[in-house]
């Protein structure tokens, strides 16, 4: 088991289009930027992250960070609906209606209207531009 110095965990996405997540996460979603740096080639190589230097940008949703990688030659936005790798990100909401209908104002896409589930009141998807899917979640 790993102990955990943070009681959160970092997600990044690399981006195959920056400037469309950024807006989604930032301007869409409302994510507060907290930190933009330069990511060094050597650095980036020597640990695997990526095959040169790039730019990152973090930002909060709850305790958790969401980096989003902007790199020269970024991959293709992945095709398929359902893949393996990263599936979904899951953030808990106090009242689903109003923020879906808050993000539908700023051009989000909903799969669905909230569907309620065993341990929720409503649940309801969106896609980010790389395709992962936005899940909202207002629980019991």
């Amino acid at each position: 088991m790993l102990n955990l110095s943070h009681p959160t965990i970092d997600i990044a996405i690399t981006c195959s289009n920056f400037a469309e997540s950024l807006d989604f996460y930032h301007n869409k979603l409302g994510l507060e930027i907290v930190l933009e740096l330069e990511i060094p080639e050597a650095l980036a190589r020597d640990v695997g992250l990526a095959p040169t230097g790039f730019r990152q940008v973090r930002l909060k949703a709850g305790n958790t960070l969401i980096k989003l990688m902007d790199i020269q030659s970024p991959p293709p936005t992945p095709t398929g609906e359902f893949s393996a790798g990263v599936r979904w990100l899951t953030f808990f909401v106090q009242d689903i209606q109003q923020t879906i209908e808050n993000l539908k104002q700023k051009g989000v896409e909903f799969l669905s209207e909230p569907i309620s589930a065993p341990d929720a009141v409503g649940v309801a998807c969106a896609k980010d531009p790389e395709g992962i899917l936005i899940e909202l979640v207002q629980i019991l």
